[in-house]
């Protein structure tokens, strides 16, 4: 929901003219551009907006998915693998858990784009042609685009790796830094602005908290390293039961497919012939990666030094990413090799012993409800008739049929274990216009706001219909806002909120005009019950005042845009200009056309001292980091054209 509530922000400012700069609909209002998880410039969200909202989640997939699929064989055939051993490897990439898993979330851009990147790297490196050069700088930007820190930040530090393991000249490394700088500098107008909010999220102040008083180490267990060779081993989020250390998504989305981890574990031993260009640095990250999941104490200090390794974080689980990257790398090399006739049974009869005990070891050790037996044993099926029919191609010499065969057994294999995370729909759950939405649409008013307790109208959904809701369900949510309605929020440390006591004033404080409750819920003053039917009752609260107000004299509100509030103040003697606006030190005030100074009242409202008689008020949204964003984008735009 929230997705599409971003989504839909986006639209309307693009058909307005504006920029995405303010999200009015979620909590007492959030930036939207700074908050990278909108997505605002990201080029594959760009390419769905022609579509409709809830059809464009689905373009926005493809996507990825293609991009995925495209890059990792471009850059596979660059590296000297053969086409169809690409193949197998770009399928064990694109299928495999990381992307799949995530790929309703914009952490799966960051999937989608590393072999991107990756391969503008190597043909910078070999041809360094003008066009290559483009490439890297889109790719670059795009990857800052995506709207998750940590995965970019883990792909940009490996794609760094990637490039020095190339050896490059002077030459190379200049054209590098150019194209990257370029790129980054295009991200500038999201980078900035982010940069300066994200501090003031509440994921930062729960990262903050955790590094000060850090969980107590936890032990090593082998156990947390199964799901990325068996991802079913602890059951699945997906059916309502698991019992591994988070979820299947955190904790199974390294899994690249049972043949591509054998075909990894082939590669381990030194080999008679030479080894592909970058093989040995894609083991090394394996091997790197398994350590940082496996999180041994004698490391735990180095773990709490380093803000994405943290051992009181899950954030740890984005090395997947790039061990996924890996296996399929290195399960490509080997295929290559079979395919060349380098390989034969012996060389896999080893590994595959290994990784049989291994998964049945996994699957037979770690027995869950009986409920879910049906799941672990037919996972243990599937993975050792995976197993099976991959050594039985790989004993014989390799040809272009048995490598079809091969590539097919791989995606066969990864759809049917990733395939439950994305199930259709009827298109009649997408948002339907209930009454009680149809309601409060008809009376919804941009000056207040409307709410709902229990399972009705859940944060973030109220957007959907273009209703504003105090609550919000996001991670970057504002955290000085979260503290000021903390007593009525049920989770008043958790990504979404849930509210309670409405007979409590702070719901006019914030503008709550009409409250949805469950049928038979009944209210005092100041709600008066105004909606019924058998699926919620709607209440209005006579007592609310609207997002902007004068306590001391009368408001006539006037325009309420994103990023423009105008109204009319009158007031007898010098007063107070008060909101449930939240000031992230963006907001500007005009005051009869001329600037005036703003403050900060019950916590993080803005608000603004105000002269007697009548004043024209036009509180506007202006953030400064933006403009300076376009100037950089403009000059690395400059830069890049000359």
């Amino acid at each position: 929901a929230g997705e599409i509530a971003h989504r839909q922000q986006r639209a309307a400012a693009q058909e307005d003219g504006a920029w995405p700069l303010w999200n009015p609909l979620s909590g007492a209002g959030e930036p939207l551009l700074a908050n990278p998880q909108s997505q605002a410039f990201q080029p594959l969200v760009a390419l769905a907006l022609p579509f409709p909202v809830v059809s464009g989640f689905g373009v926005i997939a493809a996507l990825r998915v293609l991009l995925a699929f495209v890059f990792t064989w471009l850059l596979l055939r660059r590296q000297g693998i053969s086409e169809a051993a690409a193949l197998a490897g770009s399928l064990a990439y694109g299928l495999a858990g990381f992307l799949q898993l995530w790929l309703g979330w914009p952490i799966a851009g960051s999937a989608a784009l590393l072999p991107a990147l990756l391969y503008g790297i190597t043909l910078v490196d070999q041809r360094r042609e003008r066009r290559d050069g483009v490439l890297l700088a889109l790719a670059t930007a795009s990857l800052l685009l995506v709207g998750h820190p940590e995965t970019s930040l883990h792909a940009a530090l490996f794609a760094s790796a990637f490039a020095l393991s190339l050896r490059p000249d002077r030459r190379a490394l200049g054209a590098w830094l150019l194209a990257a700088g370029v790129g980054a500098g295009l991200a500038a107008p999201m980078a900035l602005p982010a940069a300066g909010y994200l501090p003031a999220s509440q994921r930062a102040s729960l990262l903050a908290a955790r590094h000060e008083h850090p969980e107590n180490p936890v032990p090593p267990e082998a156990s947390r390293l199964l799901p990325n060779a068996a991802p079913n081993v602890f059951g699945n989020s997906r059916f309502g039961d698991y019992w591994g250390e988070y979820n299947i998504n955190e904790d199974a989305a390294g899994f690249a497919g049972t043949a591509a981890l054998l075909a990894a574990l082939a590669a381990v031993w030194p080999l008679a012939g030479k080894r592909f260009p970058q093989e040995r640095l894609m083991l090394g990250t394996a091997l790197v990666c398994l350590l940082i999941l496996a999180r041994p104490p004698a490391l735990t200090r180095l773990f709490e030094a380093v803000p994405l390794l943290r051992q009181s974080q899950t954030y740890h689980n984005r090395v997947n990413l790039l061990f996924a990257f890996a296996v399929a790398y290195l399960a490509a090399c080997t295929w290559d090799r079979w395919l060349r006739g380098e390989l034969n049974l012996r060389r896999f009869l080893g590994p595959a012993t290994a990784l049989a005990l291994l998964i049945g070891w996994a699957y037979l050790a770690h027995p869950g409800p009986a409920t879910l037996g049906w799941l672990r044993w037919g996972s243990l099926a599937l993975q050792l008739a995976a197993l099976a029919t991959s050594l039985l191609l790989l004993a014989r010499p390799g040809s272009p049929v048995r490598a079809t065969v091969l590539a097919t057994a791989v995606a066969a294999e990864l759809i049917a274990f990733h395939a439950p995370a994305h199930p259709p729909a009827p298109a009649r759950l997408a948002y339907p216009v209930t009454p009680s939405v149809t309601f409060l649409r008809e009376r919804f008013d941009p000056w207040y706001r409307v709410t709902g307790l229990g399972p009705l109208l859940r944060a973030n959904l109220a957007s959907v219909y273009g209703l504003a809701d105090p609550r919000s369900s996001n991670p970057s949510k504002p955290v000085a806002v979260q503290r000021a309605i903390q007593r009525i929020n049920r989770f008043p440390w958790r990504a979404t909120e849930g509210l309670i006591a409405p007979e409590d004033p702070l719901y006019g404080r914030l503008a709550v005009r009409f409250l949805l409750t469950p049928p038979g819920t009944p209210l005092a003053r100041p709600w008066r019950l105004v909606f019924q039917n058998g699926d919620a009752w709607i209440y209005r609260n006579r007592e609310a005042l609207p997002i902007l107000f004068t306590p001391e004299g009368d408001l006539e509100p006037g325009t309420a845009e994103a990023e423009w509030l105008h109204a009319r103040a009158h007031l007898p003697e010098p007063g107070l200009l008060a909101s449930s606006v939240y000031q992230d030190g963006n907001w500007k005030l005009l005051v009869n056309s001329e600037p005036h100074p703003t403050i900060l009242a019950d916590g993080p409202f803005v608000a603004a001292r105000l002269p007697a008689g009548e004043s024209r008020i036009d509180l506007l949204y202006r953030p400064g980091s933006f403009l300076v964003g376009l100037v950089v984008a403009a000059l690395a735009l400059g830069a890049g054209v000359a």
